[in-house]
């Protein structure tokens, strides 16, 4: 009998069981004998680097020079092998038994893969390793792992590399001690994690790493350009929407000497007409912090602020002096500034007049509008994607698929390369400008309502699993009409685009304890992609009572995260359904981990007492803040994770998986077999794990000659 089928019919969980099961973790067997550690130390200078180039750019760039290999086979010694005899030493090696081992395979195979035709067996990747099992603690570099097991860290010395094209034989011996370190050192805290990995979990690092090292996927180069024109006509679109030029040009009401002094510098730039002297005068007042200060004043809304990052730079005697303290908080990881558009509290509507909601509404568009052009033009993301798209493709060459394994806190995969594949818009130009080789498909499969469906069964509210066996099985109605119902008092079909929708967004939505000020906005901003809906604040209180009064155990759930967060606060231990806690640890079914170190409780910004704990940001720490239905969206969206990835991994036993974009899964088969690869995904991608095999799942998906799904 499963867990879900064992509390059918049952009251609904009113606290968590104080026992604990320790994870029992599947190991991964690695063939030693067999396994190639290595180390690629190559050219870099001030202008060719990882920070200005994307990985695949870097070592595709005409510049590329591996200067030496760090190589160890098997647990023998490891050895340096110079530039030129690196082609030779890598051609003594059966690499259809062999797997190789890099910190950051993504960048040493892709070395091996484009620049010597060596596709190892497998691909393992402490790098990765690290970020599953401690990104949240201490971080993914070699040097913090090695620290972290005892080790001495990497060594110092690559610096003296810098621009040097040619090196003395000195500095071949300085950085071989430093290559070889790096080699001796990734092996050693790969054998230090390896026992707390899931098999599962190598499976799924390896098929990361090859989605990006041995590429295969084309790419619609006209397609490309085609979005390039649009990005850069919707940014300046954007721009002159959010910004009039003529108010801050000569006789417009905005207009300052000393300001315009510096939108127009120098007499060339005064000299400018038309877009080009409009654009000049755009971005220089939206990159600038006081005169954007400024336009959110006008709106009556005043600038957020924050510790400026150069004073804490500062030395302690240095910060007595606190003249430039604070700074504005602007940036897109300021959080301060990105939800601006949804202070509505702040601004005095009555957001049950109608007509305060549509002032209301475009208030938030007009502050939306704001962040978007000053995100825009502090960052070139969506421009520079489609430049490195055509860039990847360039020649005929295959786009390499990079992904960030572990990159978020639920497991999920993040975006690497400096070009984020997760967040392509569906429907998109640059997502159809992805292309199947030639004379093969695209398959892609996409889990239904996945999350949504976890938290049901997780909590045991076995009438909405009910209802979505019934949809899945074409004898019950959806469950978004259902619910549409309850919104519109009256039966909602299929028909009613409107009403299904808003069903849609209350039924994904509300699951994780959204109250109705952030359900209004929600719905007015244009939750999921669709169009903008204004609901008065009573309403949406009420829509969102009714889905808290028929949803009863999910609700109940949220209970039960908060009391797990106090007990790993308190240290308590215990167990619900497939996951169990100790200290700062939610333990998941395939034995992976949550982690939620240093919890604390304290009065917050609102006057009540808040949980936090000390996350990491771009290897940063940070407090973050969690609550019962946060932690009831961690927890389930990492369960949700493990399914859908568990699900990939079966399909690529068969099938050549190339891509993952959230609950997708995207493959390559050759278009002869492309009705049975739809299927073999189906099949799979509507099955569940062991752990939880009474969990109703379903997918919808195709095939084409590129990805359009």
């Amino acid at each position: 009998m499963t867990w879900s089928s064992a509390i059918k019919n049952k009251p609904a969980v009113t606290h968590a069981v104080q026992t604990f099961n320790a994870p029992i973790i599947p190991q991964h067997k690695v063939d030693w004998a067999r396994l190639v550690s290595l180390d690629f130390e190559t050219y870099y200078d001030v202008d060719y680097t990882l920070s200005k180039l994307s990985t695949s750019e870097y070592i595709r760039d005409p510049r590329f020079r591996a200067q030496m290999l760090g190589i160890k086979v098997g647990t023998g010694k490891t050895r340096i092998i110079a530039a030129k005899n690196i082609r030779s030493e890598l051609a003594k090696i059966n690499w259809s038994t062999h797997a190789a081992l890099c910190h950051n395979t993504q960048f040493d195979g892709f070395i091996l893969s484009h620049h010597y035709g060596v596709h190892p067996a497998f691909l393992y990747d402490s790098l990765s390793m690290a970020r599953g099992l401690h990104s949240n603690d201490i971080g993914a570099g070699l040097h913090e792992v090695s620290v972290h097991y005892g080790g001495g860290g990497k060594l110092e010395g690559l610096e003296a590399t810098k621009g040097v094209l040619n090196w003395s034989p000195a500095l071949f011996k300085a950085t071989a001690a430093y290559c070889a370190n790096d080699v001796d050192e990734m092996l050693r805290v790969f054998k230090e994690m390896l026992p707390k990995m899931p098999d599962d979990e190598i499976g799924l690092i390896d098929l990361t790493c090859r989605m990006f090292c041995s590429p295969v996927l084309k790419v619609d180069i006209p397609r490309v350009e085609k979005e390039l024109e649009r990005e850069l006509a919707r940014r300046e679109a954007l721009m002159y929407e959010a910004v009039d030029p003529l108010a801050y040009d000569l006789d417009g009401p905005l207009y300052d000497k000393a300001q315009f002094a510096k939108l127009l510098k120098g007499p060339a730039e005064r000299a400018l007409e038309g877009t080009p002297r409009d654009m000049q005068i755009i971005k220089r007042v939206i990159g600038s912090n006081d005169m954007f200060a400024d336009l959110l004043r006008i709106e009556g809304v005043e600038p957020p602020v924050k510790v400026s990052p150069a004073w804490m730079k500062r030395s302690k005697d240095e910060r007595e002096d606190e003249t430039d303290k604070w700074g504005y908080a602007f940036a897109k990881d300021d959080a301060k500034f990105t939800e601006l558009p949804n202070r509505i509290d702040d601004w005095g509507f009555d957001l049950n007049k109608p007509t305060d909601v549509a002032l209301m509404a475009n208030k938030q568009k007009r502050l939306q509008d704001l962040v978007d052009v000053r995100i825009a033009v502090k960052s070139t993301t969506n421009v520079t994607r489609a430049q490195r798209f055509l860039t990847a493709g360039a020649d005929g060459m295959s786009l390499p698929v990079g992904y960030a394994y572990y990159r978020a806190h639920t497991g999920r995969w993040g975006g690497q390369n400096k070009m984020n594949m997760q967040n392509l818009t569906r429907g998109g130009e640059l997502r159809l400008s992805i292309l199947a080789p030639r004379g093969h498909v695209v398959a892609v499969q996409d889990s239904g309502q996945i999350e949504c469906r976890v938290n049901g069964w997780l909590w045991g509210q076995d009438d909405l699993m009910d209802a979505f066996r019934a949809a899945d099985a074409g004898t019950g109605r959806d469950a978004y009409c259902n619910f549409g119902d309850h919104v519109y008092g009256r039966e909602i079909t299929k028909a009613d685009k409107m009403e299904r929708f808003v069903g849609k967004v209350c039924v994904l939505g509300l699951g994780f304890q959204m109250g109705a000020p952030k359900f209004q906005i929600t719905l007015a901003k244009g939750a999921l992609g669709g169009p903008p809906v204004f609901f008065e604040a009573d309403r949406c209180k009420a829509i969102v009572n009714t889905y808290r009064l028929k949803n009863a155990k999910i609700v109940a759930g949220w209970k039960i995260c908060e009391r797990i967060i106090e007990d790993m606060a308190a240290g308590r231990t215990g167990s619900h359904g497939p996951i169990n806690w100790e200290a700062n640890t939610i333990w998941l079914p395939n034995g992976m981990a949550l982690k939620y170190p240093d919890l604390r409780k304290a009065v917050g910004d609102k006057g009540w007492d808040e949980w936090t704990y000390q996350g990491m940001m771009k290897n940063t720490p940070v407090r973050k803040k969690v609550y019962g239905g946060l932690l009831c969206e961690n927890i389930v969206q990492a369960l949700a994770r493990i399914i859908v990835a568990w699900q990939m991994l079966q399909i690529s036993r068969k099938y050549r998986v190339v891509m993952t974009t959230h609950d997708e899964v995207v493959a390559v088969a050759k278009t002869a077999q492309a009705d049975a690869c739809i299927k073999f995904m189906a099949k799979w991608m509507s099955t569940a794990p062991a752990w939880c095999s009474s969990i109703p799942l379903n997918c919808e998906g195709g095939f084409d000659a590129c990805y359009s799904k």
